[in-house]
């Protein structure tokens, strides 16, 4: 057992060591695209990455604890709840991703990705916004959502 993990820190620290060249590298996991979408306060993010080959039997036999920690700090949501998450795509859903201004209009702030995320999309009821090699969505975005409906009496 100990032979195992001095490998898998091994082929860790290789791994660490050559994502330096790569801005959209986080260790292992090379994100290729992140998309947004908003619906009142909250955010569903479905990124879409891969992992060296060599590291993906070794997520798979001691399990997807480091890809699920990996994931939320690349994305930079680390309150996300993992909705869905595989070797190669995963989906968190954040819920007070955006502030709730009454009436039906939101805000979701500036945001910042721990890698550089080649295709960004944030999309909102009224606006699709791409960005491309990009570390942030530097300027927020507004939008308008259901209101809720007074109670009748």
């Amino acid at each position: 057992m100990r032979k195992a993990l001095l490998c898998l820190l091994m082929l860790l620290l290789l791994a660490g060591g050559a994502a330096a060249a790569e801005t959209n590298r986080y260790s292992y996991l090379s994100v290729d695209r992140v998309a947004i979408n908003l619906s009142g306060t909250q955010a569903t993010i479905v990124a879409d990455y891969h992992i060296d080959q060599a590291i993906r039997p070794l997520v798979a036999i001691f399990g997807r604890g480091d890809l699920h920690q990996k994931v939320r700090r690349v994305l930079g949501f680390e309150n996300a709840r993992v909705v869905e998450l595989s070797l190669d795509r995963a989906e968190l859903v954040v819920d007070n991703a955006s502030m709730d201004y009454g009436e039906g209009s939101y805000w979701f702030p500036a945001h910042t990705f721990g890698v550089v995320v080649p295709s960004l999309t944030v999309s909102s009821p009224q606006d699709t916004r791409l960005l491309t090699q990009t570390d942030a969505f530097p300027r927020g975005i507004g939008y308008f959502g259901p209101t809720v409906a007074p109670a009748s009496t």
